[in-house]
């Protein structure tokens, strides 16, 4: 059984924010995330998810492409390799979801709303003050600034909004963010949109938790803070 230990759990020392407690709940959402994937038909997987698999004797790595990068999941032992810049607890959380999860449901280019998502509506009216908000006072108020940090994260231009770009997490996940500017007649606004197949590879709450990790990386690249980590605590599947 895989010890859990900190390299496992990037940027959890403890401090004034950080309890044993919570510390010991995301722990536990780890190893219960890490015991299901040892169940998981693993080169199955990766063909449903649309990501690499690679076998050298008892060695496997999976490779999931994610923000314009890669995440390197090492097996038996249960070691990452990710990029920094996009490094997550919540992250290594929901790539191994996916790994888990992954059916082979196509992307359907139909974006929805988190209401829309199965079981969404009893959470949606979360989403605009925890991401859609933050999201359209970082960028709402700054023209094209989206068009230039989008593409840092593998952001594809769409043609919805003022900007709007798609950004793949995982292959088979992908999200969109629309950003309206502010005017004289209006204020910044934003919306974060889900495609139709990523209730396939994660589940709502998952979702939810994907979306808050996409706007961090968003506008923490513009220097401004914002704390999603308080968005998981939940995260005991």
């Amino acid at each position: 059984m895989t010890e859990i230990t900190q390299k496992h759990l990037p940027g959890l020392e403890i401090s004034t924010r950080e309890t044993m407690d919570d510390r010991e709940r995301r722990s536990q959402a780890l190893r219960g995330a890490i015991q299901k994937v040892r169940g998981v038909d693993l080169k199955k997987a990766a063909e449903l998810g649309s990501f690499s698999y690679e076998e050298s004797g008892d060695d496997i790595r999976l490779i999931i492409p994610s923000f314009g990068r890669c995440i390197e999941i090492y097996l038996p032992e249960v070691d990452f390799v990710i990029p920094e810049e996009i490094d997550s607890f919540a992250l290594r959380i929901l790539a191994l979801r996916y790994v888990q999860k992954a059916d082979g449901s196509g992307v359907t280019g139909d974006w929805i709303s988190y209401r829309q998502l199965p079981g969404g509506r009893f959470y949606a009216d979360t989403i605009a003050p925890t991401i859609e908000e933050p999201l359209a006072r970082a960028y709402g108020k700054r023209p094209r600034a989206l068009s230039e940090i989008a593409p840092r994260y593998g952001g594809v231009r769409t043609d919805y909004g003022d900007e709007s770009f798609a950004f793949h997490p995982f292959p088979r996940v992908p999200l969109l963010v629309i950003v309206y500017w502010e005017d004289e007649e209006f204020p910044p606004g934003a919306q974060l949109l889900f495609d139709r197949c990523c209730s396939a590879y994660l589940n709502t709450d998952d979702l939810k938790v994907m979306g808050s990790q996409l706007a961090s990386m968003l506008i923490k690249a513009l220097g401004e803070n914002y704390r999603s980590e308080d968005f998981f605590l939940w995260m005991v599947d």
